[in-house]
């Protein structure tokens, strides 16, 4: 009789193990290597590694092992919940938050979790609470460091970290986000980094090392750029450099002419 405590223990702890082994779920994978692959994919805590599954033409799966740095971008299958949370999210957007949290935690280091936390992030921002959206990007950032500097959350977490002022550790994030595969995220990581020397009232580097870096280096950018092309017009304004500022107005309303930052033009803002 004194074994059955132990017994009903051991199958207890073995049933938690097994549901909370992570599912495998589709996704297209880019290696460091320049491969890229579609199958199965789930992270492995424990170990630190991607355990990715691709068919074989005999039908059966081969799966591999893959260091957290071999992969440089994941494209994972839109989780099933995807839409009913970001609706709720607009509607809804303190109820929202557990959802989003508890997706985040199932899809650590799959890509969704940085989606989720973009919209968590948002959420904050929209009530001016930076704080609120900081603490929230490091709760899933303490299960995947690179959503700090590589995912969807990364831009909103940044600019959480400059409207809190907590923005020591953001050079380091900003550099390496530049690197990012993601086009977008790296586009974002030179435009918050000029945010941030602007907010440092350094008008120079916000243009050399930010604004002016997204204009030419990011055509492709959309709205990031044309937020760039405002910006580093009001930057050669606060340099005195007014010939340079009417040539971004100009790029900005020959390019954009429907953004909200042409808009801005007009508006005085």
């Amino acid at each position: 009789m004194k074994k059955t405590p132990l017994v009903l223990l051991a199958a207890l702890l073995l049933g938690c193990a097994t549901s909370v082994r992570a599912a495998d779920v589709k996704a297209k994978v880019l290696l460091s290597n320049g491969e890229t692959h579609q199958g199965t994919i789930r992270w492995l805590p424990a170990d630190k590694k991607y355990m990715f599954g691709m068919k074989q033409p005999n039908g059966t799966v081969a799966e591999r092992a893959l260091p957290s740095d071999a992969v440089l971008k994941l494209q994972v299958e839109t989780p099933p919940e995807w839409g009913k949370l970001r609706q709720q999210a607009q509607q809804s957007p303190d109820a929202a938050i557990s959802g989003l949290q508890q997706l985040a935690e199932r899809y650590r280091r799959l890509q969704w979790d940085g989606e989720a936390g973009a919209l968590i992030a948002q959420i904050y921002l929209k009530k001016n609470n930076a704080k609120g959206a900081v603490d929230a990007c490091r709760k899933i950032i303490q299960g995947n460091d690179r959503a700090a500097w590589d995912s969807a959350m990364a831009p909103w977490y940044w600019r959480a970290l400059i409207e809190s002022n907590q923005t020591g550790a953001l050079p380091g994030l900003l550099e390496k986000g530049a690197t990012s595969a993601d086009r977008a995220v790296a586009a974002q990581a030179c435009l918050k980094r000029g945010d941030m020397f602007d907010a440092q009232n350094d008008a120079k580097a916000a243009l050399k090392d930010g604004y002016l870096r997204v204009v030419f280096l990011f055509q492709d950018a959309g709205e990031a750029r044309a937020e760039a092309i405002y910006k580093a017009a009001q930057m050669f304004d606060k340099l005195h450099q007014s010939a340079y500022a009417e040539k971004m107005r100009k790029l900005l309303l020959d390019q954009y002419r429907n953004s909200p930052w042409t808009k801005r033009l007009s508006s005085g803002d």
